[in-house]
Parts: structure tokens; C-alpha cells; sequence
């Protein structure tokens, strides 16, 4: 990691070491420990002769990110997908949940459903190319080919999970309402992807490529389905009356967050724990809501753009932050006090 920001700062940013004059704030995981954050705070002083640093959490920032201080934020990253609740700008340390899928998981998971096409395998050996995971992933990223909210393939699996028939419909008409720049129509049986100079056709079965954050057993885990982990969060928090407005400022976050029909599944799979009576109480949640990007940020509206709600909120807090060294941890203070400074300014 340490190599990585080396790269970031030198290379990318071409920023001069001996005259670094860049204050720096890191998003880090909410998992990551006092000793962490030391740590971060002597590299970048004593490493890459930074003038200031201040580090805050990534859940917090995703959610500035998105317009709103309180929330649940979804991130699902490469080894693993956390759910981190936060209320008024504080993290909620007993709602934090981690599942064990990330997007590697989910590729490796569609490589074998791939690998089960013989059609496909064949028209790799014809072409004298090898299906990898590198391909499994390539599919998975291309936009709106993989449309997880169809679920054809996993009814027989999903009967336990599935609505009664009237709520079911009821929720697909709100989807319908709320559609977010996408438009659910009948999907080809197929599709034709251009890899490496050729074409190859794949099924429909590319719509299960997220199925394992729902069903952990499909690649051999026992964990909560990401649904679960999402109740939960919001059972922890207190008091219940809050809880209603979690369900209706969530954000997706990390690599995985731009999948199509995504947010849409989670809602219909999530709906299992809403009530579906008329007179639920007030502590009781009424619907499922996701936010994006605020319009007004005209440059990243487009929905694309979703995958940087976390640096649009890092962005907001340096630029508030780094205007005054009262507010972030300077050479000075490192100098005086030692890496344990950190810990006196920080979200």
C-alpha cells in the first residue's frame, strides 16, 4: 500500500518530495485500527515529507458524497463487502458488518458458469484463447450487459426468499417509478462480446454474476446475504425511531456499486423485513431508498459516476479541512507529539 501511494504522489501527481507542499487526507476502511492510523501518519510525514494529513472514514465520505450525514453504506470491494451504518457523521461501530464476497469472488463464480457453456468454451478453443477469470471480469464490467435484477435462473434456489404474489407486484411497480436512468426491458437471450478481436456469444446466465452476495453458499461460504447483513446493521442502532430513515438513505458504494439492476435487487430482496401492513408504526421502515451523486455536481451526475461518491466526499472534507492547520494534524504537531497525534483530530 505504501507503494502505491509512493506511485500516486511521485508519479501520477509528479508532486517534488523535497518541496511537498500538498497536504494529504486518506479514506481508510472503518476496520483498521489506532495502530493503523499511526502508521499512515509516520509514512506520509516521515516518508513522503507531507505538510498535513487527515484521515477519515470512507463510509462517512461516500455519504457527504451523496448529499446526507446519515445512512447505510453498502461497499463492496474486491475480497470483501462492508456494511457500515452512520448517524449524524458518527459511525455506528456496532452496526458495522463485513461479508466475505468482494468482486474477485464474483468472478471467479461467473467463470464457472462460463465454463459450463460449451458453446462458449468452444468458441474460445477455436480461437485458441483461454478462458480466464480476466474475461469472467471483463463481461462483468461492461456496462448494463449483466442486469442482476432478472433472477430467472435462481427461482428454485430463491422460493423461500420470494414475496407473496400482490406484494411482489406492488414493489416491481415502485421500482418501475424510481428507475435511475435505466430502463427494465426484455433482455436478449443472448449477447455478442467483442474480446481480444473476436466475438463470442453469452447466455443469459450472466445475469446471475451477483447471485453470491445474496446465496454466500453458491461459492461455498457460510455468511449473511448481503439482504441480512443490511437488516441487522439497522436492528443495532438506537432508538428505533431512526431506523425507518436508514432504509431510506442507502448508498452503494465500491467497484461493484455501478452493477445494472443492483440497488433494484437488493430492495426487492430486502423487502422481506419491511412490513407490509397498513399500520406499521412509526418505528416501523415504509420503504427502501438509494441516493446518488447530487445533480448539482453537474460533472458527475451521469450514473457512471456513482463509483466516486467517496472521493467526492473526500474532496469536500480537504477542501474544508486544509484551510486552517487548526483543523488537521501538521508537521508541527507530528514533530511535538508523535504519530499518536493523529487520533486528536479525525472523524
Amino acid at each position: 500500500l505504501e507503494d502505491c501511494w509512493h506511485h500516486i504522489l511521485f508519479k501520477e501527481l509528479n508532486i517534488k518530495k523535497s518541496r511537498n507542499e500538498s497536504p494529504v487526507l486518506v479514506a481508510v476502511p472503518v476496520q483498521w485500527t489506532k495502530l493503523d492510523h499511526e502508521r499512515i501518519t509516520q509514512i506520509f510525514f516521515e516518508n513522503f515529507n507531507v505538510p498535513g494529513v487527515y484521515i477519515a472514514p470512507q463510509p462517512l465520505l461516500a455519504l457527504f458524497g451523496c448529499g446526507t450525514v446519515s445512512g447505510i453504506v453498502v461497499d463492496i470491494g474486491s475480497q470483501v463487502t462492508d456494511v457500515n451504518v452512520v448517524m449524524d457523521s458518527n459511525i455506528q461501530p456496532q452496526s458495522n458488518f463485513m461479508i466475505p464476497i468482494g468482486g474477485n469472488h464474483l468472478d471467479e463464480y461467473f467463470l464457472q458458469l462460463l465454463q459450463k457453456d460449451t458453446q462458449l468454451v468452444e468458441q474460445f478453443n477455436q480461437h485458441q484463447l483461454e478462458l480466464t477469470i480476466e474475461f469472467a471480469k471483463y463481461v462483468r464490467e461492461l456496462p448494463g450487459l449483466c442486469h442482476v435484477v432478472k433472477e430467472e435462473a435462481n427461482k428454485d434456489k430463491e422460493q423461500d426468499l420470494l414475496l407473496p404474489a400482490l406484494a411482489t407486484e406492488e414493489i416491481l411497480e415502485e421500482d418501475t417509478a424510481q428507475l435511475e436512468e435505466e430502463t427494465i426491458k426484455e433482455l436478449p437471450e443472448c449477447v455478442e462480446v467483442e474480446y481480444k478481436g473476436h466475438k463470442f456469444s453469452i447466455g443469459k446466465y450472466r445475469h446471475q454474476v451477483a447471485d453470491p452476495l445474496f446465496l454466500p453458499e453458491l461459492v461455498g461460504l457460510e455468511a449473511l446475504s448481503l439482504p441480512e447483513a443490511i437488516r441487522l446493521a439497522v436492528m443495532n442502532c438506537e432508538p428505533p425511531e431512526i431506523r425507518p430513515k436508514l432504509w431510506e438513505t442507502m448508498v452503494l458504494a465500491g467497484g461493484c456499486c455501478l452493477t445494472s439492476g443492483l440497488n433494484k435487487r437488493i430492495k426487492t430482496e430486502a423487502q422481506i423485513f419491511l412490513p407490509q401492513s397498513d399500520n406499521a408504526g412509526d418505528t416501523q421502515p415504509r420503504m427502501i431508498n438509494f441516493l446518488k451523486v447530487p445533480d448539482y455536481f453537474t460533472v458527475l451526475k451521469e450514473r457512471q459516476y456513482q463509483l466516486y461518491s467517496t472521493w467526492l466526499g473526500a474532496e469536500i472534507v480537504a477542501k474544508l479541512v486544509f484551510i486552517d492547520a487548526k483543523n488537521y494534524i501538521s508537521k508541527v504537531d507530528y514533530n511535538e507529539f508523535g504519530p499518536s497525534v493523529i487520533h486528536t483530530k479525525a472523524y
